[in-house]
């Protein structure tokens, strides 16, 4: 095991290139082989691997500046209409700019990860039967028409309450079904 992790030569070289590639250091390592306490470890110590570090990300970055230019400024591309050339009326060939939406979408998840929802400090009565969720979606619905929580919020909410309900409901019927059970063993010669 520890041999997978080793950072020979190779891996570095396999990080560092994966690293120009990708920008991104847990891609990287995953690709070499290797951790990323060892590349951080050997980060603190090798002045040449910091070195070569700091030139494969400079390559991301260019790769970077790359991709974001061709979704926002986009990129001339010649006319073409019925497989020919377009030509103005010097003959000059037409061209016309194309924009890259998944460039951009994917520049868009690289730097703006999906928003982490925001907890919701609300405090539901205690669930310990089925019939205590009724109590709850009226403390909830009270919440809501006081601004408390948004309706959002209380829909999710709900499904929690439903879930916990659910799970009270088979936990009876588990009881309510061993007790049938050893009823009828117990009239069993």
């Amino acid at each position: 095991m520890a041999q997978r992790w080793k950072l020979t030569q190779a891996r570095q070289q396999r990080f560092l290139n994966a690293l120009a590639d990708t920008g991104s250091v847990t891609a990287a390592v995953a690709i070499a082989g290797t951790s990323r306490t060892r590349v951080y470890e050997l980060r603190k110590t090798d002045p040449a691997f910091v070195t070569a570090w700091q030139e494969a990300e400079e390559i991301a970055d260019r790769l970077e500046d790359e991709a974001r230019r061709r979704a926002v400024e986009g990129v001339p591309e010649p006319l073409v209409s019925a497989g020919k050339l377009v030509r103005d009326d010097d003959g000059q060939p037409i061209a016309i700019r194309r924009y890259s939406d998944n460039l951009l979408l994917a520049l868009l998840k690289a730097h703006r990860p999906a928003r982490r929802e925001r907890s919701v400090r609300f405090s539901l009565p205690a669930l310990r039967t089925a019939a205590d969720a009724i109590g709850a979606m009226a403390a909830m619905t009270a919440a809501v028409a006081t601004g408390e929580i948004t309706p959002g919020e209380a829909a999710e909410l709900s499904k929690l309450i439903e879930a916990y309900v659910k799970a009270i409901e088979a936990g009876e019927f588990d009881q309510r079904l061993q007790v049938l059970e050893a009823k009828g063993d117990a009239r069993r010669p």
